[in-house]
């Protein structure tokens, strides 16, 4: 009996706890482990925000210019009679069509502001009907426009698909607008271009 008290003595005496030099190590490598795991998921966020900013701009720009052709492609003439093009710019273009489908033709201003496209708007009152000579309500269509001054946004186009030199002489003479834009993004600029058949003064497609 004494001889195994004096076994189970032993081998208590042979054990022995984790030494100060193993906590600094375990400290470490879970340390060095964390680390990695963090950057991993900072990068990953990073990655996910850049691509979501980047194709949130894509599809902004895109929404914006469908529906600037949109409103081209219905251009009419006012309901004061004035023909449906006012004035027509390299940066700057003035027409006339129903903007929201209400029925009334609103005066519709587009131009370059400070990198941002914006539209300006405005509706006929009074007997007979006038047009405001300012815009009413503005609002920003596109953001972060980078074109340079020689690069125009608006092109113009005669019955024959010719390009029309700016200022245009004759404003009967213009068919089809071209709309170019070129937008800033994180990996370098986003070039959307589209194309406006005015149907309401083609000889073969017109709409009411």
């Amino acid at each position: 009996m004494k001889y195994k008290i004096k076994f189970k003595k032993a081998m208590f005496a042979n054990r022995r706890g984790i030494t100060f030099m193993e906590v600094i190590v375990t400290i470490g490598v879970f340390s060095v482990i964390m680390s990695g795991v963090t950057l991993m998921f900072t990068t990953s966020w990073k990655n996910y925000n850049y691509i979501m900013s980047t194709n949130s701009a894509s599809i902004a720009a895109n929404q914006g210019m469908s529906n600037i052709i949109n409103i081209l492609r219905r251009v009419r003439n006012a309901d004061n009679g004035s023909y449906p093009i006012e004035s027509v710019g390299d940066f700057d273009l003035i027409v006339f069509s129903d903007l929201d489908k209400d029925g009334i033709t609103e005066r519709v201003h587009y131009y370059l502001n400070s990198g941002n496209m914006v539209v300006g708007t405005s509706e006929p009152s009074g007997f007979p009907l006038t047009y405001p000579g300012t815009d009413t309500t503005t609002d920003i269509v596109i953001k972060n426009i980078t074109n340079e001054a020689t690069e125009p946004i608006f092109y113009y186009y005669d019955n024959a698909n010719a390009l029309l030199s700016t200022p245009v002489s004759n404003l009967i003479d213009v068919k089809m607008i071209g709309v170019n834009l070129i937008i800033e993004k994180r990996d370098g600029d986003l070039n959307i271009e589209s194309f406006a058949s005015l149907r309401n003064l083609s000889d073969h497609d017109r709409i009411e």
